[in-house]
């Protein structure tokens, strides 16, 4: 019987449960992260660079286009990428379930691997991560 991966994401943990069939869902890997829980003040340390215009004689301040917070979910998601990436070259699964709000779907889908990203079977569109296992089955039915 095959196995299935379901990534649960959310900006705080990523939580893996394997599934064979019908059967219950068991915990694979809880990733936690930390940074997903600070605020964008408490992730940058002092204000943006500034730099000065020659012609006009103004200073300006100078930004990212990613923030802190954006880049900190973003390294986070690369290590579960990796993981994601381990398991299918170790043959630890063959379907991969994603489960995430829309926004944060978008970002890891597009850290994926391609291999990785054609073993996915099944997105949802939801932020399940404070669901316990039995909803999460309930809603994997419902897809």
């Amino acid at each position: 019987m095959k196995q299935e991966w379901i990534l649960v994401a959310s900006r705080e943990e990523a939580r893996v449960f394997g599934r064979r069939g019908v059967g219950p869902l068991e915990l694979v890997c809880d990733m936690g992260n930390m940074a997903g829980r600070l605020k964008l003040q408490d992730l940058e340390s002092d204000a943006p660079g500034r730099s000065t215009d020659n012609r006009m004689r103004a200073r300006h301040a100078l930004s990212s286009e990613e923030s802190a917070k954006d880049r900190s979910l973003r390294d986070f998601y690369r290590d579960v990428a990796d993981r994601l990436e381990r398991g299918l070259y170790d043959q630890e699964y063959d379907s991969l379930t994603i489960i995430a709000e829309p926004r944060l779907l978008g970002i890891v889908r597009s850290l994926l691997p391609e291999k990785v990203k054609r073993s996915i079977t099944r997105e949802i569109h939801k932020d399940l991560s404070y669901e316990e296992e039995g909803q999460i089955i309930k809603r994997l039915e419902k897809s």
